[in-house]
């Protein structure tokens, strides 16, 4: 007897196979033909099973800034949004710099976090001799930042490459945002007059992301770190990367936002469109997308950042950078493999089995397979719908993506063998 059975098309592999998935104690216990009796059984007729999708950049704001998001509502969210899994960033308050705040961190994740989940360690200039005591109570290190950021998470490069050293001793992966902070200060001061979010894309230019792009690879071939550059958005960048990865051991991830919106977009959405690295132009867009096409991306990530109305309302010098992402960013990417851009196991290579690759959690996760984790999404992979932030469940209750026409939904999620979101069923429940 199962726990709980899932009846329908499901990608396995590389297929799309009719079949039932039994689940017991949060694992895929049996896929077949005909597999016995559950106590709770879903018939989908014309919707689709893949695995999970695994989210290895997310903002929840806990501890700290809950008012933006904590990880009740930041989890409800990725669970609409079909995630089960989510690596959340060290950019808290305070951030997640010693094994006792990581530790306190786990505690509050488990007491809401309705997905599974996974804390990053962050790197400091006074931690770096701390990180493999870190190590065994971390998912992963990151995100790094070469650049500005919150409180005390800055490092130099010469700090950078000692933290690689670091790193790399442990095995674990170093997820990095690299922006080179003495090009940003430059262009800081030379538009300082001009307080108008259209210049976002020149205060933090492409040069930026890709000389810092240009370090982060150079210092991971010289420490043998297992490096992950977050959230690239340049042409350049892509060429860097696709060079390096027959040296190093790289791998990088892109986001929703700037697969589908460009710099053209800050006209309309002014603050709204701010997060770092910025949006870029139809050209570097156009490449993210070949990179996604020729493997030389690996991920598709969200890098949900939440931010209040109020905060994005201020003049654009004093408003926060960073969107939310988490729920919209399968329905966003399902739209690209109806218009053939990427294909359905392509879509499941990015958001499923090459996070679960990278961090060290496949096969155990990332796939429908028995004696993986049962973390499962059900999509309607026709539904026509339109993204509006008040519908979202994130705090914030907005979404750069506002008006978006999208094909594609997800319509329960199981996370671990619970039912942690279920639209009302059309189909047979037993």
């Amino acid at each position: 007897m199962y726990e709980l059975k899932l009846i329908g098309n499901a990608l396995l592999s590389r297929r799309v196979v009719q079949c039932e998935i039994g689940m017991n104690e949060g694992r895929i216990t049996k896929i077949g033909r005909k597999i016995g009796e559950a106590e709770r059984t879903f018939v989908f007729k014309k919707e689709l099973i893949l695995p999970g999708v695994i989210d290895i950049h997310a903002h929840f704001r806990e501890p700290g800034a809950t008012y933006k998001e904590d990880w009740e509502s930041g989890s409800k969210a990725a669970a609409h949004g079909g995630v089960t899994l989510v690596f959340d960033m060290p950019n808290t308050m305070p951030p997640t710099t010693t094994l006792q705040r990581v530790e306190e961190k786990r505690r509050l994740a488990e007491s809401k976090s309705v997905i599974d989940y996974r804390i990053c360690g962050g790197v400091r200039k006074g931690n770096i001799h701390e990180l493999t005591g870190m190590a065994p109570a971390v998912s992963a290190f990151g995100e790094i930042f070469m650049c500005e950021s919150f409180g005390e998470l800055q490092i130099s490069k010469a700090e950078l490459l000692d933290a690689y050293k670091e790193i790399a001793k442990t095995g674990k992966v170093a997820i990095t945002h690299a922006e080179d902070a003495e090009i940003n200060e430059y262009f800081k001061e030379k538009f300082r007059k001009r307080n108008d979010p259209a210049i976002h894309g020149e205060v933090r230019p492409p040069l930026s992301e890709n000389v810092a792009v240009a370090t982060a690879l150079q210092l991971a071939k010289a420490t043998g770190v297992k490096l992950h550059l977050t959230h690239i958005s340049t042409k350049e960048s892509i060429q860097l990367i696709r060079i390096m990865k027959k040296k190093a051991d790289v791998t990088c991830d892109v986001t929703p936002h700037h697969l589908f919106l460009t710099e053209e977009n800050m006209k309309e959405l002014g603050n709204f469109g701010k997060m770092n690295p910025p949006l870029r132009s139809k050209e570097d867009q156009d490449a993210l997308w070949r990179g996604i096409k020729t493997g030389v991306v690996d991920v598709v990530a969200s890098d949900h950042a939440p931010h209040t109305k109020e905060e994005k309302k201020k003049p654009y010098w004093d408003a926060p950078a960073g969107v939310p992402g988490i729920e919209t960013m399968l329905p966003l990417m399902l739209t690209a493999v109806k218009r053939r851009w990427i294909n359905l196991y392509k879509l499941v290579k990015l958001m499923c089995v090459n996070p679960a690759k990278r961090m060290g959690l496949y096969p155990q996760k990332g796939l429908l397979a028995e004696g993986s984790d049962a973390d499962i999404v059900v999509v309607n992979p026709n539904k026509k719908w339109e993204i509006h932030g008040k519908d979202l469940h994130t705090k914030c209750r907005w979404t750069p993506f506002e008006g978006f026409q999208v094909v594609g939904m997800p319509i329960m999620t199981v996370s671990k063998g619970r039912i942690v979101y279920s639209q009302p069923m059309q189909s047979k429940i037993y």
